[in-house]
């Protein structure tokens, strides 16, 4: 008896054992029954008793932990065959092929030989080569981190007590009198860190063989020479994953976060006016900075009471003017209430005898109004002699604010200088209405532009930072990078422990596969391009992925065609036939691709003009080892 195990790639699962035939749920190449397992069954016999083909299932994930786990599964089948001491190849398709290097790696770890593996074929398989990181801790999976820290604990108080009683120079509390007993301290808070590096070390090591010498030249010198590759010079996965470390994606362009960031300088002014108005510290010392700055050094004392005096003396005029009844006199006659505009003629006399005596008279009666406002309340000075309300009181905060752009920014621009008191009181209106704007404007501007300046930065800087990230992450799911303390850095059409890369499929037989895939490609187009105007109107509608797996069949690629094209199939026939346990049947002799299978097969082991004629019978193993030998003497690896 002699046994083919097959081995699915990615994204390959088992269709519905009642699909029906000829619908898209027909049986993929290595499932019981399919065409690829029919054609083995017809075109290859067993020496000795019966062949059985055997279909190796696993999860398909786009996983690197997958397709390990599913390698160590395989790897216990293959000693379960072992047992039976009967022969045995291997096919493994896409990342399948994977999953058989990873079996054969374990069975060279566990030094077993495998003696019954006649032949494992890898077709259109992209080895992913992966860098271990430098440090165990970032290697260990989570808990063992948890593990690894716990332990280190009592090792980090120990070196915290040696640092700080160095510092401060203090007697040592251990060992400051016998310095043995620090020795001994130091190793004792060191044994758990110790131990456990030490197994953490060695659980580490077993599940990285790739990175083991010793079992990697084991795995290249046993299982090298039965290797057989059959990939397509132009299979997507092989060249898409080959070139991918190379590619730079970018994402985010270098000013796309400019228009977003830009567009807070419109509610910038706004901000800074709330900022300013609801923060205390700020509109305090805006309103001692005016009081001392401004109208301190104005401030008369004399000509402010001469000024109050006055106010007063205007404020009791209208109010009895305003009052028709007469007051009583102290002989008990009325008196007429006081003439309006005769006590505005006294008022302004009055003032203009203070004008002459203090020439400043304007700048001290603002520095009066602004106290009288800000500073005092009902005639009385505020708490601390500082603004009313201490900057919290929202009212006075908006009054000084407004006091700031309105009178303060006319006197500032000239107020000052006019002498009619109705053009200065009209200037005091119109400075503001029409330069506040233009100020705030301006303002407004020199923030925008410098906003856009600080956002172009960002957006540069961000841009790099996201698209180096989001380049990782495209790469870490292409490569199926899920393993903790590794990082994917490209792929091979190789195993990392064999030396030389194989050569690619003859031209002849490529060709095959390429128009097989041209002839799925357009009439896949076709249809897709007839149904793209009812995709809009489908009953369910449609996903992203239902929409490709509806009008597209993945044989579209060449890596999905292989097992599609009878003359391939027939190619990886010949390849099982020519091992030791296997035979071509004659059925497969007569097929008239049987010499042409034979020269494919000749031309990809580098050994032409070796091809097994019909009644010839099947090469030995040793004859197929040394034919391997020469092909890896021979063909450079690739970079």
């Amino acid at each position: 008896m002699a046994t083919i195990i097959t081995v699915h790639g990615t994204f390959a699962h088992a269709n519905a054992p009642d699909a029906p035939a000829g619908s898209a749920a027909d049986p993929q190449w290595w499932e019981i029954p399919s065409t690829f397992e029919h054609d083995l069954r017809e075109l290859v016999d067993a020496r000795e008793g019966q062949l059985e083909v055997k279909p190796f299932m696993w999860g398909g994930d786009n996983s690197e932990v997958e397709r390990r786990l599913a390698g160590l599964r395989l790897s216990k089948e293959l000693r379960e065959l072992e047992a039976r001491n009967e022969p045995y190849c291997v096919i493994g398709h896409s990342h399948g092929g994977s999953v058989v290097s990873t079996a054969l790696l374990s069975s060279a770890a566990r030094k077993q030989p495998l003696q019954n593996l006649k032949r494992w074929i890898t077709v259109g398989t992209p080895f992913v080569n992966f860098r271990k990181e430098l440090w165990l801790l970032t290697r260990l999976s989570l808990i063992r981190k948890v593990i690894f820290v716990a332990s280190m604990m009592l090792l980090l108080m120990f070196l915290v007590y040696l640092f700080s009683t160095s510092l401060s120079g203090e007697r040592m509390l251990f060992g400051g009198t016998f310095p043995r007993i620090l020795v001994v301290t130091a190793v004792m808070t060191s044994l758990p860190a110790i131990f456990f590096y030490l197994v953490l070390h060695y659980l580490d090591n077993r599940s990285l063989l790739l990175y083991h010498r010793r079992i990697t030249r084991r795995a290249r010198e046993k299982f090298g020479a039965r290797w057989l590759s059959l990939a397509h010079p132009d299979d997507e996965a092989i060249q898409g994953l080959g070139y991918l470390p190379e590619a730079k994606l970018a994402f985010f362009d270098k000013s796309f976060a400019v228009s977003a960031i830009t567009l807070i300088s419109v509610i910038t002014v706004p901000l800074l006016y709330f900022f300013v108005l609801l923060s205390p510290p700020t509109m305090v010392s805006l309103a001692e900075w005016l009081k001392t700055e401004i109208y301190d050094s104005n401030s008369k004392p004399e000509a402010e009471a001469a000024l109050n005096a006055l106010r007063d003396q205007l404020v009791a005029a209208r109010k009895s003017d305003e009052e028709p009844a007469a007051t009583q006199g102290a002989g008990g006659a009325a008196q007429p209430a006081q003439d309006r505009r005769s006590a505005w003629r006294d008022y302004r006399a009055k003032r203009a005898a203070l004008e002459v005596q203090y020439p400043n008279l304007d700048s001290i009666e603002r520095g009066l109004r602004f106290k009288k406002r800000f500073f005092e309340k009902d005639g009385q000075p505020c708490e601390n002699g500082t603004l009313c309300g201490g900057g919290h009181d929202l009212s006075i905060n908006s009054g000084l604010l407004l006091h700031v752009s309105t009178d303060q920014l006319s006197w500032a621009l000239g107020a000052a200088d006019l002498s009619d008191r109705r053009q200065r009181w009209f200037w005091s209106l119109l400075g503001p209405a029409v330069l506040v704007p233009i100020i705030f404007g301006l303002l407004a501007l020199a923030l925008m532009l410098l906003i856009q300046s600080v956002a172009t930065v960002i957006s540069r800087v961000s841009s790099q930072f996201l698209n180096r990230i989001t380049n990782a992450e495209v790469k870490r799911a292409a490569f199926g990078n899920d393993t903790e303390g590794e990082i994917a850095i490209g792929a091979m059409d190789r195993p990392t422990w064999i030396d030389k890369s194989p050569p690619r499929l003859p031209t002849a037989v490529a060709d095959l596969v390429t128009d097989y895939s041209n002839r799925a490609a357009s009439q896949s187009i076709a249809k897709f391009r007839h149904a793209i105007g009812q995709i809009a109107y489908a009953d369910p509608k449609h996903t992203a992925d239902t929409a490709i797996s509806t009008y597209f069949t993945w044989k579209e690629l060449v890596h999905a065609s292989y097992f599609d094209v009878p003359e391939f199939r027939k190619l990886i026939a010949q390849a099982v036939s020519r091992v030791d346990g296997f035979t071509p049947s004659e059925r497969f002799k007569a097929d008239p691709d049987f010499q042409r299978t034979a020269r494919w097969l000749d031309e990809i082991e580098g050994t032409p003009g070796t091809a097994v004629v019909p009644g010839s019978g099947a090469a030995s193993s040793k004859d197929a080892e040394a034919v391997s030998a020469v092909v890896a003497s021979t063909v450079k690896a690739e970079p």
